[in-house]
């Protein structure tokens, strides 16, 4: 019983200590998403181009954060930043 203990341990261990270096591989994605996302906006007329600035400036503090190892704050601030986006159509 003791070694099924340990090895369930072990093994919830290693998934943690990896579970960091999945999320950092999200960050280029989300990033490159959301610029794509502001770039489509900021050529439509009529739309609130300061939710656009907005939500361009978020897609860089979120590869800031990413290259700063927090890809945690990155993840979220690259989903603000397309929020923002969306929210720009009028």
């Amino acid at each position: 019983m003791r070694k099924h203990i340990v090895g369930i341990l072990g093994f919830v261990l290693i998934l943690g200590l990896n579970a960091p270096v999945a999320i950092a591989y999200h960050c280029p994605k989300l990033v490159k998403e959301c610029r794509a996302l502001v770039a489509k906006m900021e050529k439509r007329k009529g739309g609130d181009q300061a939710k656009v600035a907005e939500a361009k400036a978020g897609c860089e503090e979120a590869l800031r954060l990413h290259e700063a190892g927090k890809h945690k704050e990155s993840v979220i601030k690259a989903g603000e930043a397309i929020t923002a986006a969306g929210q720009s159509v009028k």
